[in-house]
Parts: structure tokens; C-alpha cells; sequence
């Protein structure tokens, strides 16, 4: 089922310019789980965006035009993710998974660093995920799972004049080489990433190197650049850290 929360990260993730629709969904996901009680009128008075283009951009949503039907679609699709969610966690341990997993440390290294890594996602309020398109691509799902749990996880784009970082923000960059998360520092700007709390997941053993680490962790995966193996171990070390996130964070387990 294409839950309307899916519907919007293809929007969200795929958008190329800063416009009232972009503004829409950046909101959504910020509020998600104020969305029961949200109105209208509050998103409109605190986004600042025009209210035919919200009404046309819920229409392309598929909820014919109209507020009431979008907010009543959105609260029953985001209880039917949670009930999906449910089904496909039940069993599953994250000890069993990392088990299988290609890795250069131990299983309870693997596990004790992932748990640090949810710690960090977990303490800070947006997420930010930086990389090339098909590895953020992998992604979706872990974003979709942690917005449903109320965490911000966004995909960074570059033209959002809104964005600087802060110590609320964490970084997840996604690069096989590290030449993604190198050529991002390079060209920075003003937006201050050094104040955010970074995770380089990668294949490159160099930036684990305290001389040349770049990033405050680094989750190095076996392999050396193998674009098919590395999209691979991301679909592994995502699906690790939905598991451990749900079940710690969520539950409380």
C-alpha cells in the first residue's frame, strides 16, 4: 500500500527547487506525529505558503483537493505503517542479522556500535542523509520507519536556503569512496556542518584512521568499492538499524 507518507518523500526526495510544495512536505515531516491534531490553518499561518498551491499539491497527493480528506487519509495511513511495521518486526533480532553480515569487527562490536549510532539518532532532533542518488535511494525505507516514529529524516538538497546546521542536527553520509562527504566539507559555505554530529558510512578504511578521520563515526564496510556490494551491505546495515532503533527507542525494549 502507497501510504500517503510515501507518496510524499517521492516528492520531498525527488524535488529540485524550494517552492510552497517543498515547504508542505519539509512541514509534514517535521509535525509528524502532531498530525492528528494538526489544522490547516496552523500550517498555513506557520509555513507561510499560499493556500491554493497547498490545496493543488494535496490534489496531485490523490485527496481530491480538500484538507478534510487529506487529514483523515494521513492519521489512517500512518496507523496502517505502524500495524506493518509491527508485522514485519515480530521475530526478528537484531543478533540474527548481524549474524550474516559481512563485517571487519565482531558481532558485538557490530551491535554495540549500531546501538551507539541509534543513541545519536535518537538524541538529535533532525537527520540528514548526504550521498549519491541510489545509495540514498536505499535509504527510503529506514526514512520512512523513523519519520513514522517521529524522527525528522530528510535527504539534504542543496538549494533549501533554509537549511543551516546546529548541534540538534546529525549527518549521515553515504559514500563508498568518502568522496562524497570530502567534496560536501570542500564546499560548505555557510552552512556549518561542524557543529552536527556526522556518521560516514563507507568502504574507504582510510577514514577510520584517527589522521585522516573525517567524520565523528564512521561505519566502515568490507569491500573496496564495489558499487553492487556496498548497496547491498547498505540494504543490511539500514534494516540493523530500523530494528535496533524500533525496538529500543520505540518500544522501549
Amino acid at each position: 500500500m502507497d501510504v500517503l507518507l510515501a507518496r510524499i518523500l517521492k516528492y520531498l526526495n525527488g524535488a529540485l527547487v524550494y517552492d510552497d510544495a517543498y515547504k508542505f512536505c519539509t512541514y509534514i515531516v517535521d509535525h509528524y506525529l502532531e498530525m492528528e491534531s494538526m489544522t490547516k490553518e496552523r500550517i498555513l499561518a506557520e509555513t507561510g505558503i499560499d493556500e491554493n498551491n497547498m490545496d493543488n499539491f494535496i490534489g496531485r497527493l490523490g485527496c481530491d483537493f480538500d484538507w478534510q480528506t487529506f487529514h483523515r487519509i494521513f492519521v489512517q495511513h500512518h496507523l496502517t505503517r505502524l500495524d506493518q511495521i509491527r508485522g514485519r518486526m515480530v521475530g526478528l533480532r537484531a543478533a540474527d542479522l548481524v549474524k550474516n553480515m559481512k563485517k571487519d569487527m565482531s558481532d558485538q562490536e557490530m551491535l554495540d556500535y549500531v546501538s551507539v549510532i541509534c543513541e545519536q539518532i535518537d538524541s538529535h532532533k533532525r537527520i540528514f542523509i548526504i550521498g549519491a542518488l541510489y545509495p540514498m535511494s536505499i535509504a527510503v525505507e529506514f526514512q520512512t520507519d523513523l519519520i513514522t516514529f517521529g524522527k525528522n529524516v530528510v535527504q539534504y538538497h542543496n538549494y533549501d536556503p533554509t537549511i543551516t546546521f546546529t548541534g540538534d542536527d546529525m549527518l549521515v553520509f553515504i559514500s563508498a569512496t568518502g568522496r562524497a562527504m570530502n567534496g560536501f566539507l570542500q564546499a560548505k559555505g555557510s552552512l556549518n556542518p561542524e557543529a552536527a554530529t556526522s556518521l560516514l558510512i563507507t568502504q574507504n578504511p582510510v577514514y577510520t584512521r584517527q589522521e585522516h578521520k573525517i567524520s565523528n563515526y564512521v561505519l566502515r564496510l568490507p569491500g573496496r568499492y564495489d558499487g553492487l556490494d556496498f548497496n547491498y551491505q547498505l540494504m543490511q546495515i539500514f534494516d540493523l538499524l530500523r530494528i535496533q532503533y524500533y525496538q529500543k527507542y520505540y518500544l522501549g525494549m
